[in-house]
Order: structure tokens, then sequence, then C-alpha cells
């Protein structure tokens, strides 16, 4: 049975990101050819030679692009036995070493052209020269076998040529970039010092020794751990890169060789950029987690770990395991490990924090206690600061109050099942912590409001001296948003409060809505009132006399500065009520309501300029502060207020002033 080379190719699932991947298999397979030697690893040689492209077309201040690599070791060479297994698809030569069979092809996934010559110890014990090329349509063909000269070592040189356009951009320009590649992708064997002398050559610049590399940029101390899932074993160790400013990364590694690698802020979000040494010197971390498993489920050219798929809909082998799982226990050994590198981090990071929430987010301060400050160090990322800080606060605020919601339930479930005491002792634990958010929601609410007074604050003055800026527009929009009703809008974009705290507790809110379109007074006029409130049945808050019916709550806006009254004004407000009083109003089960019973408040918002003086003069009364008039309706069923612009945010500062006192957010 033959193998379909170009088939087994072309299935090869090697990414575009992947293309280093032959350099990688061709230094492994020299690795192995220096072991087979039996001179010990430390002892041999690899030489890695750099190609580039006679590029004419490209800047002078450019470096061409690497076209081709040559790989050369001083192993045992391609002996008749590992010629045959080489010319094998699949085969079982290197299975104890972890070797799939197939390494070789990513070879004619990514080059055009691969030359191998290689001189080997024959049966005899004469040194042999053999030469060969391998390709998709001829495979291993044109082998040459000639007598060595004398003095010839053993060794093989692997030329990897012509790399194909669509791998191009995996390969860096720099040749220290590639050099860096290629100890991150043996890191395993630099860092357990089993790894033979490699250099990089490329022209231009001395050899760089990849061992030197490795002990330049990697710190001393190498911390190393076991932890377990399930059954399965598996080793993590943490190194220390010097003068890097790369991301942090964790490698997933299979038979002393990277398979595939992350950053390690998707598990370790709280890592800041860069650690910083005491000498000052910067350094970020690479991770290494190997194990059987790893070693037995890596797929068949190492870019891949096979794991169970974390639906549970799906049937799986159960040896498997999820990625879920193995990626929570290495967080959890590394949050162990790392305890040191965070501590200054963690410090500065909490201190950014308490300043964030003393001077803008006041709603977490219940954050800051001690229970949940492992949650903080570790959920918030290094450096956040402003609205990303505040989507982190959130996030863990909302996670908590999931954690009661559950807790909840978990202690009603005790009362018959647990002892009083255990019980009484869990239920006041779960009520301190329900009222710690309870204090953390009053204080968001509160710090809301000191908010909308300070935005109310900026756009009065604004007003006053950019004739063009429409606070009317601006004020409707910010108490609650024009055209729309309460039905559509969320209670905390309903700022009424600035008006009158009774207005929050509306049955019914609309804005610049026709008085005829709401449902109950399709009998009334089409003219559309700023806002209109209802307390059909349940007049909270406005008044509550025990045979009500309700209230109707009318708010209108005039341009801030207007000047040029000649009539009250606020007669539009009075026609609003006379329209609503007549039309046979409706209550929410389609009764008719009594309009004798029925309250009618008006509130009409301007600046006091003198036309609108004139006019309030023989028809309202002046408040005692001067800032505003009211009168009473006949009948005494409601009455009209006249507000200044600068009274309805002074009154409203005083109303709220006390709690922002205790919260801290008085002086600002």
């Amino acid at each position: 049975m033959k193998t379909n080379i170009q088939g087994l190719v072309k299935s090869l699932d090697l990414k575009q990101t992947q293309g280093m991947m032959p350099l990688f298999e061709a230094i492994s397979n020299a690795m192995d050819a220096i072991a087979e030697a039996g001179r010990g690893l430390n002892a041999g040689n690899i030489d890695i030679h750099l190609i580039r492209r006679t590029d004419l077309g490209s800047k002078s201040d450019e470096l061409p692009l690497i076209n081709s690599v040559i790989v050369m070791d001083d192993g045992v060479g391609f002996t008749d036995e590992n010629l045959k297994s080489f010319e094998e698809a699949y085969t079982q030569a290197k299975v104890k070493l972890g070797g799939k069979g197939v390494g070789r092809f990513t070879y004619l996934k990514v080059f055009n052209q691969i030359q191998i010559e290689s001189n080997f110890q024959d049966s005899a014990g004469c040194i042999t020269s053999r030469k060969f090329s391998f390709s998709i349509d001829n495979e291993v063909g044109d082998v040459i076998n000639n007598p060595a000269t004398a003095g010839t070592k053993t060794g093989t040189m692997v030329s990897l040529a012509e790399l194909d356009s669509s791998y191009v951009a995996a390969w860096p320009r720099d040749a220290h970039a590639v050099a860096q590649r290629v100890v991150s992708h043996f890191l395993i064997r630099f860092a357990g010092r089993s790894a033979p002398e490699v250099l990089l050559h490329d022209s231009g610049i001395a050899p760089i020794n990849l061992l030197t590399l490795f002990n330049e940029t990697v710190l001393p101390s190498i911390q190393a751990v076991d932890f377990s899932v399930g059954e399965h074993h598996f080793h993590l160790q943490v190194l220390r890169q010097k003068g890097s400013r790369d991301a942090h990364e964790i490698s997933y590694c299979a038979r002393a060789r990277e398979v595939f690698q992350v950053t390690l802020k998707k598990l370790l979000p709280e890592l800041p950029q860069t650690f910083l040494e005491t000498d000052n010197t910067h350094y970020t971390l690479k991770v290494l987690v190997t194990g059987e498993y790893l070693d037995s489920h890596a797929s068949t050219i190492r870019t891949e770990i096979l794991f169970n798929p974390d639906s549970e809909d799906l049937v799986t082998d159960e040896s498997l395991i999820t990625r879920k799982e193995l990626d929570t226990e290495i967080t959890k050994t590394l949050r162990t490990l790392l305890v040191e590198d965070l501590r200054i981090t963690n410090q500065e990071k909490m201190d950014s924090i308490e300043h964030f929430i003393a001077t803008d987010a006041p709603e977490y301060r219940v954050l800051l206690s001690n229970q949940y400050r492992e949650m903080i160090e570790r959920e918030v990322p290094a450096g956040a600061t402003g609205d990303k800080l505040d989507e982190a606060l959130l996030r863990i605020k909302r996670k908590i109050e999931d954690q009661i919601r559950a807790e909840g339930s978990e202690i009603k479930a005790l009362v018959d099942s647990d002892s009083f005491d255990h019980y009484e002792a869990k239920m006041n634990e779960h009520i301190a912590r329900i009222n710690d958010m309870g204090k953390s929601q009053l204080a968001s609410y509160v710090a809301h409001r000191r908010s909308i007074l300070d935005l109310l604050d900026i756009s009065l003055k604004k007003s006053r001296v950019d004739e063009k800026y429409r606070l009317e527009e601006v004020l409707h929009n910010m108490l609650f948003p024009m055209r729309q009703t309460s039905k559509d809008v969320f209670f905390e974009q309903q700022n009424l409060w600035v008006i009158d705290e009774r207005l929050c507790y509306h049955t019914i809110l609309t804005s610049d809505k026709k008085v005829n379109s709401i449902a109950g007074l399709e009998n009334t006029h089409g003219k559309e009132p700023d806002i209109l409130a209802f307390f059909y049945d349940k007049p909270t808050g406005v008044r509550e006399p025990e045979d009500g019916s309700g209230a109707v709550v009318i708010i209108e806006f005039k341009r801030p500065g207007r000047d040029n009254y000649s009539s009250d004004p606020a007669q539009q407000v009075l026609d609003h009520f006379v329209a609503i009083e007549d039309g046979k109003v409706k209550d929410v089960d389609g009764r008719i309501v009594n309009p004798s019973n029925i309250r009618y408040y008006g509130y009409f918002i301007a600046d006091l300029t003198p036309t609108l003086k004139k006019q309030m003069r023989f028809n309202y009364q002046q408040s005692v502060d001067g800032e505003g008039y009211f009168k009473t309706l006949p009948g005494g069923n409601g009455y009209v207020e006249i507000i200044s612009y600068d009274k309805l945010l002074r009154d409203a500062q005083r109303r709220n002033r006390v709690l922002f006192e205790k919260l801290g957010l008085h002086k600002r």
C-alpha cells in the first residue's frame, strides 16, 4: 500500500502563522540525530543559516525577506535505517521520543525545494556521503551514495529552499527575532540544559549563540511545580525573561517542544505589562506546561492538543480533560507561585482603585473590604483607569450580587435540614453581605444625583455665555427624555427629583406627547405639554386622601433669558388642567374618574426676567426667597408654581446635601 504524499501534505493543517514549523522540525531532528550519536546532546552542534532573497525592489533600509534556511548538525547522519524510516510516512522509528512520523512533511508544505546531504558510518565502519532530494512528486528521489573523503565526520545538512509566498509573513526579517523564536520553541531544552550548542548565521552579523541568548534573557531563578487534573499529572515552569517588553506567554508543550502558546493575560488578567526587578530591569513571564497528557494528545505535527469539548452536549472520550479544567489548575498554581511578583503591582493597583472610588465612584466602596481584595487583585487588569476600571469594578460587583442571590437560595434550603445555630450563622453572614451591596447601590444612586446637579450647574453657566446654547432642551432631556413615556425609560433615566421628589412615583408619565393620545384622556385636546405625569388611583407621594382618585402634574420649560412675556405664560398649564377636567378622564381600568377628586399640580420653569415678573405681580404670591411664584387653584384642588432655574438647582442641592456629605461628595 503506497502513501499519497500529495494528499498527506495537503491535509496537514498548518496555519499561515505557523510557517516556521519546518525549521523547528529540522532542528528537532538534528537534536535526535546528535542524541543517537551517543556523545550526549551537550556535546553536539547545530548551525542554522538564513538565506535571503535577492530582491532589487526592496527598500535600502529594509532587510530582504528570508527565502531559504539550512540546518546542519554533527549527529549520526542518514544511515540506511534512518533513510528507510524517512521514506515511510507515519514511521514508528521515533515513537519512543514522541515522534509522529509526519513532521518532515511540513518541509513540503512550506518550502518548494528540499535537498538533504548527510555523512554516516556504514556497517563496515566507513563514512559514506549520501545526497537526495525530497519532493511531493518524486518523494525521496535521486539518492546518490559516495565514499566520503578522509577525515569526514558524520552529520546532516537539510536545505529548505524557496519559501512559499503564503507562509512568508510567519518569518521575521530580523535574525535575532528568528533566534528568539527558536529559543522560545525549545525553551524546555534550554532551561533543562539538554540542548546542543546552536548557532544562527546571517550575512552581515556575527553568529548568534542561542544558548547564550537564553542565558542573557532568562533570569537565573526558574520556579517549577507539579499539579494534577483528575488522574493526569502536569509540570509547570515559570521563567523570567530579562529586558523583555514582550507579552507574557504560556506555552503548552509536548515531548520537550512547544505545541502552541497563548497570552498569559487570558489566564491572569491582573498581570502588569511588564515586571520590574530591584535593579529596574524589566522582565516578562514565560510559562511552560508539560505532562504525559500533552505528550500523548498532541496533533501529528504538534500544532494542537486534543481536549474534551467544554460543551456537555457532546459525548466524547471520558479519558480526555477539557482545556478549561487544565487552565483553571494552571491559574491557581501560578497565583501561588507569583505572589511576590504581584505584590508591588497589586498594591499599586489597590492604591489606584481606592483613589478612583474616593473621587469618582463611591458606589464601589464596599469592594474595598478585605473579603473582596483577592477578587479585586485577580480580576482588575493592571493599569486599568477611567472607563476600563469602572467596567472591571462593575463586573465584580455584579458577580458578588449573583453570588449573594445563590447564597440566599442555599440558605433557604437549610431551614429544614440544618441546625438552628448553623442556619442563624449563615443567615447573619448573608444579611451582612446584602447590607454591603445595598449600601453600594445607594451610593451609586447618590453619586448619580450629584452628577446630574453638576451637569445642570454647568449647563446654566454655559447658557449665560452662549445665547445659542439650548438649556431648555438640555434640561428637559436631563430630567426626562423628550418624546418618551415612563414605559420606555428606565427609572435611572428619570430625574424628576430635581423638581420634586414626589414626582418619581408616578403611575405613568409622558414627554412631548399629545394629551389626547394618552389612554384615558382621549376626550381632551391635542396639545403637547413638556412633561405630563399621572398618579391614577395611587396618589402616593403627592397626597394620600382616603377617597382620592389621583393627581395630574404638568411641567413646562421656557427658554432661559426669555423676556418678552405679554400675558401669563402659566396659563398654558391651566389650559391643560381644564381640558383634562372636562375630558371625562378614565382610570387604568377604563372607569370614569370623578374630576372633583383629581388634584392638579403645575410647574413652570423659567428665568424670572422683568416681563415675566410683571405678569406674576398681581396674579401670584411671591416665594420668600424671591426666586419663584405660586398660587392655589380655585377650590383648593391644586396649585401652580413658577420656579427660576437658579432656585431649581439650589433647592435640589440643598435637599441632597446631607446625602452628598455622608458620601464625601459635597466638596468637589
